[in-house]
């Protein structure tokens, strides 16, 4: 949480970061994986540059907004598929307790589709929050398009043509 916090901070990209509430019951430990470091919320609120939402988040809607430009994901499937169907570049960081799924979703998102940038390799590693900052200024910027931000746009197009009437998916 806290490199993300300081990833976020160093990169001066407007974000929206979506974290659960803290465990019942573990609300006063500093060990809390789930929590935003103290202060954190208030500061970006303040700045106008973020907003952190605690609890359920109206992800699709988020990631259908022209304004978004990449995508943090935890790469669970359907925050994967959400993410592919709106087209945005993915920034992939596999979190699971059970990691061999999330893994395996993050290897399809980055070396077999190319819509995905590894930004972590798993819940037991932690990124650089320099080199995170980095990413995701890059992956924001208009100036130096991704490869992965056309490849994305381009299958959220076949996929969308898969279920309109009359596509592949409306058939099968």
């Amino acid at each position: 949480m806290e490199a993300v916090a300081s990833a976020l901070e160093k990169s001066g990209v407007r974000f929206i970061w979506a974290v659960k509430d803290p465990r019942k019951g573990k609300e006063d430990r500093e060990d809390d994986h789930d929590k935003v470091p103290k202060g954190f919320d208030e500061h970006v609120a303040e700045s106008g540059r973020g907003l952190v939402i605690k609890g359920w988040t109206p992800q699709l809607a988020i990631l259908n907004h022209r304004a978004v430009g990449s995508f943090l994901t935890h790469c669970g499937w359907n925050s994967s598929l959400e993410a592919l169907l709106s087209g945005v570049l993915l920034l992939a960081w596999p979190m699971a307790l059970v990691e061999v799924e999330h893994s395996a979703i993050a290897k399809l998102l980055v070396d077999e589709l190319g819509v995905a940038i590894r930004a972590c390799e798993d819940l037991n590693s932690v990124p650089d929050a320099t080199k995170l900052a980095n990413l995701l200024s890059e992956s924001v910027s208009i100036e130096r398009p991704r490869p992965e931000r056309v490849r994305a746009m381009k299958l959220r197009e076949t996929a969308m043509a898969a279920i309109q009437k009359g596509g592949s998916s409306d058939k099968a």
